[in-house]
């Protein structure tokens, strides 16, 4: 048995609320939010039946954003599982969206959550999330990658993260979105946020695995109250770059999974749960979808967590650090 109760309080709308991370001492009945559908690089076309297995199956998460470019087909998912009673209202799913840096802005906040709503056809979102800390120039509606006169990432000196927070808290006060959050923030400019924040964000959704598993990063959101969202949870970027490593393919999860009769990446997100992070994994397969949900019935003892943190200690990688910042610089120092 296992007692969940260290889970930080996620998907909260007022500071303090309650803990809706808490969990029985069951492995059996784990936080329903803390296994989401990641959404990001999934093939388009697919998507749409990727969240009606999801949902089918029992997840309650689903993670989105604009920029991702297939948020219309996570609507007609949400809205075919409700035609078909796997769900009984769009507010029993935890979706999550994220503000892109075109709409960094305050005038641009409200107009960019309306398009978001439009998109997945309905009234209310339960997260809404600034997708990274840095604004790029707006052009239009449909230019999600303006780019400068030398070819780069059209960087918007004047865009100001904080006053871009204080426009989502009026999305909250409007009852558009239910709670907000940040996505990519560093520890210093999550710190920023909390020290102007009438609404506290819930969390930070960061690239988290074996390979880079942000032990520092965690802890820090814990002290403050808030959750690590893994994206990326399994080191699977692009399965046929082998340039890049891949968790699924490591000795020591493979040994693992061996041992429990697991697959790899049940292993992965095994060890996310037990190191209390909530984790979104991407899939279009079906029989996969299904697959990582069944992780709540048998435990990684204390050496084998050890032996998983090795991976990073050795192996450490970052998969995803663009060049964001001004002048073409990547957002996360190495």
């Amino acid at each position: 048995m296992v007692t969940c109760n260290a889970f930080p309080p996620l998907f909260q709308s007022s500071w303090p609320a309650p803990d809706l991370l808490s969990c029985t001492p069951s492995l059996t009945h784990p936080p329903k939010t803390v296994l989401g559908l990641g959404t990001w690089r999934s093939d388009k076309g697919k998507v749409k039946d990727a969240v009606l297995e999801a949902l089918r199956v029992g997840y309650v998460h689903v993670d989105a954003a604009q920029v991702y470019e297939n948020q219309e087909e996570v609507g007609e998912g949400l809205h075919e599982a409700k035609s078909k009673g796997f769900i009984k209202d769009f507010s029993d799913v935890w979706i999550t969206s994220k503000l892109w840096n075109t709409d960094h802005r305050p005038e641009h906040v409200r107009p960019a959550c309306d398009r978001i709503l439009r998109e997945l056809k309905i009234n209310k979102i339960q997260q809404l999330l600034i997708h990274w800390p840095t604004g790029f120039k707006r052009v239009d509606d449909a230019t999600f990658w303006p780019k400068d006169e030398e070819g780069k990432h059209a960087y918007d000196v004047e865009a100001d993260n904080k006053a871009t927070w204080r426009e989502m808290e009026k999305l909250v006060d409007e009852g558009l979105v239910e709670t907000i959050g940040l996505s990519n923030f560093n520890e210093e400019e999550v710190q920023k946020i909390l020290d102007v924040a009438r609404i506290k964000p819930v969390c930070n959704q960061i690239e988290c695995h074996p390979f880079l598993p942000q032990d520092e990063m965690r802890a820090f959101l814990h002290s403050k109250g808030m959750a690590l969202v893994a994206y990326s949870p399994l080191a699977n970027l692009d399965p046929n770059d082998t340039s890049k490593p891949c968790a699924l393919k490591d000795d020591t999860i493979l040994s693992l999974a061996t041992k429990h009769l697991k697959s790899p990446a049940q292993i992965i997100l095994r060890w996310h749960a037990q190191k209390k992070n909530v984790f979104i994994p991407k899939s279009v397969t079906l029989s996969r979808i299904s697959e990582n949900k069944e992780i709540f019935d048998f435990e990684l003892s204390e050496e084998e967590m050890g032996l998983i943190g090795e991976m990073g200690k050795k192996h450490r990688s970052r998969l995803v650090n663009p060049g964001f910042r001004a002048g073409g610089a990547q957002v996360f120092k190495q």
